[in-house]
């Protein structure tokens, strides 16, 4: 499906200072805020009077110069600096202002995304064969490699690994009923051939073959998803479990938390077996607890400036690499089902066929 707008936004600093105000409001957002003015990212004229509301500004501008608004209009989710480990309630967040003796020593940029984003890579196989045999394979592992760096990927994998539980316990009947084989049976020739492609000789591939490639489509699957590449070199996935060690409260929330939702789901084509396994999955995410950020990074308060500045520095790096690659990643998703569409469409163009909505006119009615 396609998400709404990615939101930039520090709800928690905000709801400190609107709703709970207490004699330290501005303080974690007025040492944030030095620091991204030290950094470039934050201005003189920024300055309204709010702390809160100047770190807002220069980290809205700071998304917005990354390509937050192309990221938009593929990925559902929101980027936010926030004061706790995860979002509280209300009540818990009056209970948390109530016992501290000291303002937050500690700030997290917290991703997730709130909707996986359709992606029905079917059609595009072949287009991407007729170029070159090893292409749709090559450009299938850096496409999912690079997604990786930054979300949850549910593809033919996942499906597979649910439909291999759920028929160990069927008999021959009910897996005459089922979907559940057709999720071995229709993984393309093209990716069983190459299931142990190293990512390197994936990316050789690429480069090799982008100025021989003739077809426009063609041509631009693989050059956004070689900008994906550059943008995302040298980052991996921010989990929240990697901060556990320096926050050990963290380790409760993420033992009573689901695991992070997808922020896309990979098919062959709309409502296939792909999509039921992800459908069966996803209506289960979230009922034994909170659902865990899919990306966390840790910013430390009560340091010298030069350490925090770093810290900092740090994250909005990771964070403007991430925009940048989400945004290469949505021309790449957007070019995928404008020929899933061109593909549902061709039958249709066909004399004495009635034409009907298709995939893209759902897509709009949907949002």
């Amino acid at each position: 499906m396609i998400g709404l707008p990615l939101e930039v936004s520090i709800p928690d600093l905000t709801g400190i200072r609107e709703r709970y105000c207490t004699r330290w409001d501005e303080q974690p957002a007025a040492q944030l805020g030095k620091s991204l003015l030290r950094l470039g990212h934050c201005q003189i004229k920024d300055w309204s009077g709010s702390a809160v509301d100047f770190v807002e500004c220069g980290f809205r501008r700071f998304c917005r110069d990354n390509g937050a608004e192309v990221a938009s209009q593929v990925w559902q989710g929101d980027l936010r600096i926030m004061d706790h480990e995860f979002d509280l309630t209300e009540r818990e967040r009056q209970q948390v202002n109530a016992e501290r003796e000291a303002p937050p020593q500690l700030l997290y940029l917290v991703g997730d995304y709130s909707a996986a984003a359709s992606v029905p890579i079917g059609p595009t196989w072949s287009l991407l064969e007729r170029e070159h045999e090893s292409l749709p394979a090559a450009f299938y592992r850096v496409l999912v490699d690079n997604l990786w760096t930054w979300m949850r990927v549910y593809d033919y994998r996942d499906a597979l690994e649910q439909a291999e539980m759920w028929m160990e316990d069927m008999d021959e009947e009910e897996m005459k009923e089922s979907f559940y084989p057709n999720v071995l049976k229709n993984i393309p020739d093209c990716l069983r051939r190459t299931e142990n492609l190293r990512y390197s000789t994936a990316l050789r591939v690429l480069e090799r073959v982008q100025q021989k490639v003739r077809g426009s489509p063609a041509r631009q699957l693989v050059s956004n998803v070689l900008e994906m590449h550059e943008r995302g070199k040298g980052y991996e996935h921010a989990w929240p479990g990697k901060l556990v060690e320096q926050v050990p409260p963290l380790q409760d929330f993420l033992n009573d938390s689901d695991d992070c939702g997808p922020g896309c789901v990979i098919t062959w084509q709309e409502d296939d077996e792909i999509s039921a396994c992800f459908d069966e999955e996803m209506s289960t995410l979230g009922q034994n607890g909170p659902i865990q950020p899919s990306i966390m990074l840790m910013m430390r308060l009560d340091q010298p400036a030069t350490e925090l500045d770093s810290e900092v520095k740090y994250a909005f790096d990771y964070a403007g690499a991430m925009l940048r690659s989400l945004a290469a990643a949505a021309k790449v998703v957007e070019c995928i089902r404008e020929i899933y569409d061109e593909h549902l469409r061709k039958p249709r163009l066909q004399p004495g066929i009635p034409a009907e909505p298709g995939a893209a006119d759902v897509r709009e009615e949907q949002l």
